[in-house]
């Protein structure tokens, strides 16, 4: 059942807005009888011919195998990771060269995040009408004011926001409002118009296509125990919004870089979430570029690393977590490494210990600290589908304050091959819980992860210095990320929160976050995709060859080892990257 093609569009709006049901991702593979004859869903909503969405009446938190359908079945919950700097990559050198003239020019730059405020002037043609070609509104709000897609929220056209903008009220007409405004600051730095002498994006005449998303239910952020104020996103949304972006970029027939500014640290930060597996199937497409940031939990004490260690048959760690007060709760995972198997000991705060949970088996178990009044859920998947390997989930409702202990071992002949544990991103946790003894590495947070996205790290171009909160490579098995570094402190954008600032004139302001440093990335790919797909310099472009060409380009700071964890292969600079290629004819 595809819903672009079904004649009932509104067929899985109930479930999609429900509290009372739960969105779930299958890997189908072409093969839907096995979802409808193992899972029989409410619902169906397909994002291609490998992923869907299938909508089910929501699990109770405390019943036996939350996960029981898989792991990736539960979407992850994704968070924001928040001078002009097209002098900086060199973009405003590629914009005079004759030869070149690069501006973005018929390419679609395309966002998945909190909307855009499209009465921007950065947003505007010279006479006034809009640079967007589209804006889907995912949230229940705007139903009935424009076409659904996907079964749900709003669409909104180039037309009906010309429309809007010849009105006095103009959301009014299209009703489709920025709150956070991180969307539009991201939107003005990859493809702001250039305004005077102080600012413009970098890649100002591209087109500008708006997925803005909608909260995650109640249900997901209670699952995984998110702060209630936290802007969370649904892994199932993000993957439709992503679909949306193609199909629009087909329908223009205009080729694509899209832009993520969101991130995760649910998974096995290997690369096999749905959503980083997703990437990879699209990664050759041609003229799709994907870009995705690496995130901003450097410093925040979320990872832990039980290493390798090498003609021990039985390994034994104990793993601190600190708890802060008035915490709602909070969920962590532990990984391990096939073919070695994990057992866990859990020690509250007052001494009281519970042994041997998780083993060979699938399981699950509730524990209740009396002291604490803690109740822990923990759910054991011996041999997780996609990446082979053992995990361990943990949900801590209402935990003390104080320092929780989790013992790990592992029992394996030759080499105990260690285990990683992170928490949540901090944007996700009400109040400071960290890793006593955490390791900075493998911070890298999805879908930053993939194969199939160009991973940019963020860095201070003021001083040539790491941003200091830029999440850090590799993945956990150590393939290399971050790819690129770009500009990502003190950046200059749009600020636009809300409907308040409606008319030509905008304000501006200054903001930090490797989201920025991958808008800047973005804009960098829609220049390449415009000189080649569009000038027909190279119209097989795709996500790994722009990948490989910006990292040819790239600059190296003195006395760095690259790769790097922190820099991936450089600085970005796009006008190196045409110098390369001078070079190489």
């Amino acid at each position: 059942m595809d819903f672009l093609n079904n004649e009932n569009l509104d067929a899985c709006t109930e479930f999609i807005y429900s509290e009372d049901y739960l969105d779930f991702i299958f890997r189908y593979d072409d093969y839907m009888f096995g979802i409808y004859e193992t899972f029989i869903p409410e619902c169906l909503n397909n994002i291609n011919n490998r992923f869907l969405i299938a909508y089910k009446k929501s699990v109770d938190f405390n019943e036996k195998r939350i996960f029981r359908y898989g792991y990736n079945s539960v979407p992850k919950c994704f968070g924001l990771m928040d001078t002009s700097v097209a002098s900086v990559i060199g973009a405003d050198v590629v914009r005079r060269i004759s030869g070149l003239s690069l501006s973005g020019k018929d390419v679609i730059i395309g966002f998945v995040d909190t909307g855009i405020n499209y009465t921007s002037e950065a947003f505007l043609n010279i006479d006034k009408t809009t640079r967007i070609k589209s804006i889907w509104d995912q949230n229940e709000s705007v139903v009935g004011t424009g076409p659904k897609m996907f079964g749900y929220g709003a669409v909104y056209y180039e037309e009906d926001i010309n429309n809007a903008l010849l009105s006095d009220n103009p959301f009014e007409v299209v009703p489709s409002v920025d709150e956070d405004g991180h969307g539009t600051f991201l939107a003005s730095v990859a493809a702001g118009n250039e305004i005077g002498e102080n600012f413009t994006g970098i890649a100002p005449k591209s087109d500008i296509i708006m997925v803005k998303l909608k909260q995650a239910k109640k249900n997901l952020k209670d699952l995984y125990l998110i702060n209630d104020d936290a802007g969370c996103y649904s892994e199932a949304d993000i993957m439709l919004g992503i679909r949306f972006l193609l199909l629009e970029a087909a329908r223009l027939g205009k080729p694509i870089a899209i832009c993520l500014g969101l991130g995760s640290n649910s998974g096995d930060h290997n690369g096999n979430t749905n959503l980083e597996m997703y990437f990879d199937m699209i990664q050759n497409l041609r003229g799709v570029c994907a870009v995705s940031s690496a995130g901003n939990e450097l410093g925040f004490s979320g990872h832990y690393r039980g290493e390798r260690r090498i003609n021990s048959t039985e390994m034994t760690e104990s793993m601190e977590v600190y708890v802060g007060p008035s915490d709602k709760g909070f969920s962590m995972e532990i990984w391990g490494n096939a073919p070695g198997v994990l057992s866990i000991a859990l020690l509250s705060p007052t001494g009281e210990k519970f042994s041997n949970i998780a083993s060979i088996k699938n399981d699950s178990t509730v524990i209740n600290f009396l002291y604490e009044g803690t109740e822990v859920y923990i759910e054991n998947i011996a041999v997780e589908r996609q990446s082979g390997d053992q995990m361990i989930f943990f949900r801590f409702d209402k935990p003390s304050e104080g320092i929780w202990t989790v013992e790990v071992s592992e029992t394996v002949l030759g080499i105990a091959r260690g285990f990683d544990a992170w928490l949540p991103i901090h944007e996700f946790l009400n109040s400071n819980v960290m890793f006593i003894r955490s390791e900075p590495d493998v911070t890298i947070c999805a879908p930053g992860n993939a194969r199939g996205t160009i991973t940019a790290a963020g860095y201070n171009h003021y001083n040539n210095s790491i941003y200091i909160n830029s999440s850090r490579g590799f993945t956990r098995r150590g393939s290399i990320k971050p790819d690129i570094t770009a500009p990502a402190v003190d950046v200059y954008g749009v600020f636009s929160a809300g409907n308040n600032l409606i008319g030509r004139e905008s304000l501006y302001t200054r903001k930090d976050g490797t989201s920025i440093a991958a808008a800047v990335t973005g804009g960098a790919a829609a220049l390449l995709l415009e000189w080649g797909f569009v000038k027909g310099n190279n119209p097989d472009l795709d996500t790994p060859t722009i990948k490989q060409m910006l990292i040819r380009g790239a600059r190296e700071n003195i006395d760095i080892l690259y790769p790097s964890e922190s820099w991936g292969w450089g600085l970005l600079d796009i006008f190196e990257t045409f110098e390369a290629m001078r070079e190489t004819n």
